[in-house]
């Protein structure tokens, strides 16, 4: 039997071409061997019918057979600078928005290779039983490949912050999730200014910090994954907090910010929701 591989390239959230890579339809399209009812004929049509499929996949560069949906590329921020005379206010402190000076738009590639300020939303996602979710970064990202975290977004120039979170949630993990949000609010009542310097960019983002709580257990939820979402699970706040302290005392290398994740849940009061009825 013969299977069908197509390829898609993928990207990061900077624009930069990351792979191309394989994708396969399991399920075979035709039988080459000769049978009782295969002719020639109807074997010319199949193979008629294959290659308009790759021609128009070609041209349109479609991903029509992949599971996960592709990213969507932001290409322009806001950036903004701090006032004269104001330093720059530590890691994870408040921050009033107002302060800031809007500085034009750059390429986010830019933003990130230059370190500018920018804004942007952390996105706790807990179900109906209190449970956190967590997202696994694919392999081939630069920052933090492989590494747990929990959704994040960057805010668009004119877009709300709260629109920037539901964009997240969306993006991230499907559509059918925004309409399961049965609250979503602010944990902090001021944005954080949030600085990581990674070596190769240092990001310094105005950060949002949301807690978005689901009306449905996980097990009854709908999820469709971003393709640079390389798995996900659901933990409870003890399991949570505790893998988090271990990785705060060893290498870094399961979480991408693990004392950040660790000092914003603590805010956190999940509340276990009656079941639908």
């Amino acid at each position: 039997r013969r299977s069908l591989c197509l390829f898609a390239e993928q990207y990061d959230i900077d624009g930069a071409r990351l792979r191309t890579a394989p994708y396969s339809i399991s399920h075979t399209m035709y039988d080459m061997r000769r049978t009782s009812q295969d002719t020639p004929k109807k074997r010319t049509l199949v193979i008629i019918a294959l290659l308009m499929i790759l021609a128009i996949h070609a041209h349109l560069n479609l991903s029509i057979f992949t599971i996960t949906k592709k990213s969507i590329k932001l290409e322009n921020l806001d950036v903004y600078q701090l006032p004269s005379g104001l330093q720059e206010p530590p890691h994870m402190s408040d921050l009033d928005p107002n302060v800031l000076i809007q500085n034009g738009k750059k390429h986010i590639g830019d933003v990130h290779g230059e370190g500018l300020i920018h804004i942007g939303a952390w996105i706790f996602v807990t179900d109906a039983d209190g449970l956190f979710l967590l997202i696994q970064r694919g392999p081939e990202l630069v920052t933090c490949p492989n590494a747990w975290g929990i959704v994040g977004e960057h805010t668009t120039p004119d877009e709300e912050p709260i629109e920037t979170a539901k964009r997240g949630i969306s993006e991230e993990l499907g559509d059918d999730l925004l309409d399961e949000i049965k609250s979503i609010q602010n944990l902090t009542e001021t944005p954080q200014y949030l600085v990581f310097d990674w070596g190769h960019r240092v990001d310094r983002q105005l950060t949002y910090i949301w807690h978005a709580q689901l009306g449905k257990r996980h097990e009854d939820l709908h999820l469709v994954l971003d393709d640079e979402v390389a798995n996900h699970k659901w933990l409870d706040m003890d399991k949570l907090k505790k893998q988090l302290r271990k990785e705060i005392n060893g290498t870094h290398e399961v979480f991408c910010v693990p004392t950040e994740t660790e000092y914003y849940v603590n805010m956190i009061n999940t509340t276990k929701l009656p079941p639908e009825r």
